[in-house]
């Protein structure tokens, strides 16, 4: 529209600057139409559409459009996702910071003196808060918080607008608050004595296996004492596992939601219980399986049933890594929580990042919060974030600040607010001298503040509470946490002045110093664990176990997060990320690795002094590295990164070409044609399988329960759910339909990567295993005892060839794919030994056909196809790269 400017200047009646005129129509954000349906009035006003709004609808708080005028009261949503960050060109962005500079309301040294890191950075301070601050909560001037702002007058479940553009463009004329009043909280509810207090507690759970471990069924058990309790795990749990929780909980479910405990909290509020329900309670518990319980909850709920106060936790922490530096966090120690509340509290708000929280792991709150209309759109608000650290800011510390500034009377259950995070340092064994009743996984698992003597952690316990079930404790510990930070937290220890002694790695620039001058052996072979999925499993563990009695070799297996149990002659397991680690790694000539030298080994490794020998994983379908579609852009890097390898393995002379090409600039010459050692598995006789395998293969026997399996192995695709095939509910029925008479079961091996499980959540029933890597670490296992395969595009079709058995791709895409992602070295028509489907009635014609005895015509082409790919039908390949690697130290005789 045509505006006349010469209404618009500063000796209008409008309290708005010219500054915000300009960003409206340089933004089109005014809606002249949607303006006029919401202030009818100013159509007869006498002004021009946009002269009411700058001169009346601020005033009033109306956002200049609908989207953004309905952001205070629009219904949260529970699956919204963050908005990407805007380029540093975006004209919108240029314009927001143009509104803000012009406003005022950005103080640059108070932001780099509150953000060190933007300050290091040399990054503009007020372009770093437009494209990232506001979404980091980083306040932009004293007197304004973000967080606080954002969930009082826009969308807490939306990225929708820079909470401080808002306030530059509506909220500072209608006069909106941009922090909290001083805390005068009311008496606090209390509850009559003697009375019987009831609780709904909703648990959130969550863990890698998809079981539920017994420490949760104990914590539950005894939650179930004082509460109703309602479970929600947020990931795929196996079958039957719920049921562990029948006895003590009122309903149990499992979904991935990828919110954290907070996103389990939502959903029990707002779809699985409800709010309705949860209102009928006077006390709602919100607890997560992050802790171990030491011992009963009685004492808990006692003391706190006495006290008057509208909600409360068990402890209190001021401060967060990133923020320890603060003076208000410099305290040495704990005190007084009446102090806090009467005294400090207040000046919390003064912090540059608002870090005072009540720990959520185990928080309950009384009927003035539940009744809170706030408190439940906040919660219903939750929604996944791209870094934990935004889950801990909006909502661990979030809810805390929020209750505090409605006012609402809080409480511990210890009576301190001990120095920095208790939980998280030495001082969680005081608290649990105070009768705390839990014990933080996190503690023992990460150790981040590098406390010493954990080593001895349940000799400590067991000291403080000498009924704890530390067995329990250890079997989760070991099977969940993170291995090689594990290690470390351990090796933490105290000398004999009393000084921290913590690992050291080198780093980069003294890894290459070291490297340099460190002495190298031949016989010291290194095998690095998988960079994706932590395992020690395919071609790397095949060539370890072909060597693992070699009493001349000194094997090291370099792990990562997971542990890794291999024995033999000469060997040494260490965690790659330890001074051990890189000890073995700089003595080892010759070192193996399957993806790439960088992501494979975390440090600088030399070529010209190591021989780095790329096993790969797998015999690729689809174009890898230099011959990628998707990898145009990167080729000097990715050249870079071939050129340190020694040589790359393969499986045939056809392979060979796929994989020059791939790896360029290594020449064809270093390709060594030698068969794939993780294939030695797929035809090797079982009781020549390593022992893990023999089990794994047993386990599998027991899940089939005698009937065929029929495994089913798609492959990555960078879009995830939104790139998979969405069968319908009619298409499920027919797919169970054909199992259930055809005696078969449905094994689902969704990639290392992806973690949507779209295809196991879609297709889950009575007829279909999760043989997710998680569960079975060896795909070979898995061809040995399958029926028939189903594919897409997975080159693991290539590797099931050697079982001779059927196959199926069901390729819904095939055009697209080929075409629009990596492309392909082959036509999946010319190579696949099987139909491929194009559509779902194909694809159940062909299932239809799959268990039938092959024509001798179909014979003759599924051993052609199968020759174009193996030069090496026998269980030698492992034996063929041993053969090859010594030969690069040792003469071959004449």
């Amino acid at each position: 529209m045509t505006v006349d400017e010469s209404v618009y200047s500063v000796s209008v009646e409008s309290p708005v600057p010219i500054e915000c005129l300009e960003f409206l129509r340089r933004t089109d954000w005014f809606d002249e139409n949607w303006y006029l349906s919401r202030c009818p009035e100013s159509a007869v006003s006498g002004l021009d559409p946009l002269q009411h709004y700058l001169t009346r609808g601020v005033l009033a708080g109306i956002g200049p459009n609908g989207f953004i005028d309905g952001l205070k009261d629009a219904a949260p949503l529970p699956n919204a996702t963050a908005e990407d960050i805007p380029d540093n060109d975006d004209p919108q962005l240029q314009a927001e910071i143009e509104l803000i500079a012009a406003s005022g309301l950005f103080h640059e040294q108070y932001y780099l003196d509150n953000n060190p890191d933007v300050a290091a950075s040399g990054i503009d301070p007020l372009h770093h808060f437009c494209r990232y601050g506001w979404r980091d909560l980083r306040k932009p001037h004293p007197g304004f918080d973000v967080w606080w702002y954002w969930i009082n007058y826009l969308d807490p479940a939306r990225e929708a607008i820079n909470p401080l553009l808002h306030h530059s463009l509506v909220g500072q004329h209608a006069g909106y608050a941009t922090a909290p009043a001083p805390y005068a909280p009311r008496a606090g509810h209390v509850f009559p004595a003697g009375a019987k207090v009831r609780r709904i507690c909703l648990f959130a759970g969550y863990d890698p296996d998809g079981i539920v471990d017994d420490y949760v069924v104990a914590y539950l058990r005894e939650l179930s004492r004082h509460a109703d309790v309602y479970y929600l795990a947020d990931g795929v749990m196996q079958d039957g596992e719920l049921d562990k929780l029948r006895p003590h909980t009122l309903g149990r479910w499992a979904c991935r939601h990828g919110a954290y405990d907070f996103g389990s909290w939502s959903a029990l509020a707002r779809e699985y219980v409800g709010w309705d329900e949860i209102a009928q309670y006077d006390e709602l518990i919100l607890v997560n399986d992050s802790s171990y319980l030491l011992g009963p909850l009685d004492h808990v709920f006692a003391k706190m049933d006495a006290k008057a106060c509208d909600w409360w936790g068990l402890q209190a922490t001021k401060g967060l890594a990133r923020t320890r530096g603060n003076q208000a966090n410099q305290f040495a120690q704990p005190i007084p929580m009446d102090e806090v509340k009467a005294k400090l509290i207040d000046r919390y708000e003064d912090d540059g990042l608002y870090d005072f929280l009540v720990g959520s792991y185990f928080v309950a709150y009384r009927q003035p919060v539940i009744r809170d209309t706030g408190f439940r759109r906040q919660l219903e608000a939750v929604h996944p974030q791209k870094c934990k650290l935004r889950i801990i800011q909006k909502y661990e510390i979030g809810f805390t600040h929020y209750l505090i500034s409605k006012q609402f009377a809080f409480d511990t259950f210890i009576d301190h607010l001990y120095p920095f995070h208790p939980i998280y340092t030495g001082y969680h064994f005081d608290l649990i001298r105070e009768g705390f009743p839990l014990f933080k996984r996190y503690f023992l698992s990460q150790n981040h503040y590098n406390t010493p003597g954990l080593a001895r952690w349940k000799d400590l316990l067991l000291g403080l509470v000498p009924d704890a079930d530390v067995d329990a404790m250890e079997r989760n510990l070991w099977r969940v946490a993170d291995h090689d930070k594990l290690l470390r937290s351990f090796s933490i220890t105290e000398n004999e002045d009393g000084d921290v002694v913590v690992p050291v790695l080198l780093n980069d620039d003294e890894f290459r110093k070291a490297d340099e001058e460190t002495p190298t052996f031949d016989h010291w072979w290194a095998f690095p664990a998988c960079a994706f999925n932590d395992t020690f499993a395919g071609n790397e563990r095949a060539l370890f176990e072909e060597v693992r009695n070699d009493p001349s070799i000194k094997k090291i297996v370099l792990t990562r997060r997971k542990a890794v149990h291999v024995d033999g002659e000469n060997v040494v397991v260490v965690p790659l990320s330890s001074p051990e680690g890189q000890y073995h790694l700089l003595r080892a000539r010759q070192i193996f690795i399957k993806h790439s030298p960088t992501r494979n080994l975390l440090f600088p490794v030399s070529p010209e002094l190591h021989n780095l020998i790329n096993l790969w994983h797998g015999i690729p379908l689809k174009r890898i590295g230099y011959a990628s579609l998707d990898m145009q852009r990167c080729l000097k890097a990715i050249g870079a990164e071939h050129a340190k390898c020694r040589a790359v393995i393969s499986s045939s002379k056809i392979d060979s070409m796929a994989m020059a090409s791939a790896f360029y600039p290594l020449s064809y010459d270093k390709v060594w044609n030698t068969g794939l050692p993780r294939n030695d598995f797929i035809v090797r006789d079982t009781d020549r399988l390593p022992g893990d395998l023999r089990a794994e293969l047993h386990q599998l026997e027991a899940l089939c329960d005698g009937r065929r399996l029929v495994l089913f192995v798609p492959t990555f695709k960078a879009g995830q759910e939104d790139a998979y095939y969405h069968f319908q509910p009619d298409e499920v029925a027919a797919l169970r339909a054909w199992l259930h008479e055809n005696n078969a079961v449905l094994g689902v091996r969704e990639h290392m990567a992806d973690h949507a499980r779209t295809y196991f959540n879609l297709l889950r029933g009575p007829h279909t295993i999760d043989l997710s890597d998680r569960r079975f670490t060896d795909v070979e296992v898995l061809y040995r005892k399958a029926a028939a395969l189903v594919t897409d595009y997975s080159s693991c079709f290539i590797d099931f060839m050697l079982t001779g058995r059927p196959m199926v791709s069901f390729a819904y895409d095939y055009d697209n794919y080929a075409n629009a992602e990596r492309g392909l070295f082959y036509d999946m028509e010319h190579v696949f030994p099987g139909p491929v489907c194009h559509n779902f009635p194909q694809f159940m014609d062909a299932l239809g056909n799959v268990f039938k005895a092959r024509t001798p015509m179909q014979e003759a082409g599924y051993a052609w196809k199968r020759r174009l790919f193996f030069d090496h039908l026998d269980d030698g390949n492992a034996w063929r790269v041993v053969k090859r690697v010594k030969n690069l130290y040792i003469e071959t005789e004449a």
